[in-house]
């Protein structure tokens, strides 16, 4: 039996920000009880471990946020935000885009954002809070 993580996602990234777009690498792994997400652009590396891959990615956002990025994937949206059974049972590999209509709509977190959509991303504090309100959880 191999230690080696089970790499889920690897592709390019687009890390957006106000001063334009920058291209980044977005990993995530699978290994044993932990998800890691790593995100590399120029010689910045962000790499975080969590129970589940959506809270690996927030606290890469977090960091990303420092220098003013967002990264262009769903799990990066206002209106995206998985649910605790999600979390639980898939790993928090998709999430449910808010808000919800007679069919829930989910997606994958690294699903890319396109350009056109790059309005809907938001930091982490932001998105927290929109889909609060979208949930009428306020």
């Amino acid at each position: 039996m191999s230690n080696e993580p089970e790499v889920l996602h690897d592709r390019q990234v687009n890390l957006v920000s106000s001063a334009g777009v920058s291209t980044g690498r977005l990993v995530g792994e699978y290994s044993g009880t932990d998800y890691t997400v790593r995100v590399r652009h120029g010689s910045t590396i962000s790499e975080h471990k969590a129970w589940n891959l959506f809270e690996a990615l927030v606290k890469v956002r977090n960091d990303l946020e420092l220098e003013g990025f967002k990264p262009a994937v769903e799990g990066a949206c206002r209106d995206v935000y998985p649910s605790r059974m999600g979390l639980d049972m898939g790993g928090g590999r998709r999430a449910y885009r808010w808000p919800l209509a007679d069919q829930p709509t989910t997606v994958g977190i690294f699903d890319e954002v396109p350009i056109s959509q790059f309005n809907r991303l938001a930091y982490v504090d932001e998105q927290r809070e929109s889909v609060r309100k979208l949930k009428g959880l306020e």
